[in-house]
């Protein structure tokens, strides 16, 4: 699995990112040309997928694919994928591997959901037998207050965990059995801890790296089947969404998104945060391309935005400086951004 997304999100890049982008989206950076690069080139769902991931285990990764002979270096950081690289992500295209995940969509969301799952089916598991002493696989001190809060609310554990157990096995049937099986080995109960991940790599005799993955994928198609489903005895352990900015953006932006809903201008804004007028430009563009309806008319008339994604489309680059002398030189890079974003949700 890993080698595939790894080639797959490389693709994706078309040369005009290094690999290092690659690995800010898979472990989740959160920074501004992060996320704008994964919504740009259409990787969102692997954003934050890996957040384990060394940048060390990563570069070895590359090294072994140029070995292989799935990549050639194109320059300092670039790689692109070769005629075997190619052949090798069409013969793994029917298994949609990619599909798998909601990166950006969940990336707040599933490891609290796991933690609480987790650490509520074992706590039931030892007290539906009277067992008060156990140490909790969760060490998180607001998850165990969540899960203390709860079991305060369920009167009898062994009904609860039976109707968990329906809920799951259900669900576990309808994905990959190796991927079921794995959920399974994470689990923790009464006189039963779960594998670790290395336990696990070894047990199913696949790469750490896949661990990771396989668990991962697990996790996102567990809370689309709650979601589509509307399991809501299971729906109630997803943390709730921020209101206002439904995806992803980051904290910094997050604030700029508040100020402007308030009628901020970009220099009111830089001078109240203390900010650079690139700073709070780079919020703008993250939440264009976050906020499909996000109003950015104050920053770029309609007639600029269509001239500039007309010439992004006629082009096809997304080189900024390209796309600027493109254009004559006519619009700020600020301007050219934003257009990319429209031009890529459009």
């Amino acid at each position: 699995m890993f080698n595939y997304l790894l080639l797959y999100s490389i693709n994706q890049l078309q040369v005009q990112r290094s690999t290092a982008s690659i690995y800010h989206i898979l472990t989740g950076r959160r920074s501004a040309q992060t996320i704008q690069d994964a919504h740009f080139f259409q990787i969102t769902p692997l954003y934050s997928i890996y957040p384990q991931l060394k940048r060390e285990d990563f570069e070895k990764e590359i090294k072994k694919q140029i070995s292989n002979k799935y990549l050639s270096v194109k320059g300092e950081g670039m790689v692109t994928l070769t005629p075997l690289g190619m052949k090798y992500l069409e013969d793994q295209k029917s298994k949609k591997l990619d599909h798998l995940f909601q990166g950006m969509a969940y990336v707040k969301r599933i490891p609290i959901f796991i933690d609480r799952l987790f650490l509520v089916i074992q706590t039931f598991s030892n007290l539906s037998v009277e067992n008060n002493q156990f140490q909790p696989i969760s060490e998180d001190l607001k998850v165990q207050r969540w899960v203390k809060s709860y079991f305060y609310n369920i009167k009898d554990y062994q009904v609860w965990l039976t109707d968990v157990y329906h809920h799951l096995t259900k669900f576990l049937s309808k994905i990959d059995p190796l991927q079921a099986e794995i959920f399974v080995d994470r689990l923790t109960g009464y006189r039963r801890y779960g594998l670790t991940l290395h336990q696990i790599a070894a047990k199913h005799q696949i790469t750490i790296h896949d661990a990771h993955l396989l668990l991962n994928a697990c996790y996102h198609q567990l809370v689309d089947y709650i979601l589509i489903n509307q399991i809501d005895m299971l729906t109630y352990f997803l943390p709730n969404k921020r209101d206002g900015v439904e995806k992803f953006v980051t904290h910094s932006a997050s604030k700029t998104y508040e100020m402007l809903q308030n009628g901020y201008s970009i220099e009111q804004i830089m001078s109240y945060r203390k900010l650079k007028q690139s700073t709070i430009e780079d919020h703008i563009v993250e939440l264009t391309y976050a906020i499909p309806n996000f109003d950015i008319s104050n920053f770029i008339e309609s007639n600029q935005l269509n001239v500039i994604i007309n010439k992004i489309q006629a082009i096809s680059d997304t080189r900024l400086s390209n796309i600027k002398q493109q254009l004559d030189n006519q619009y700020s890079y600020f301007q050219i951004r934003l257009a990319m974003a429209k031009a890529r949700l459009s």
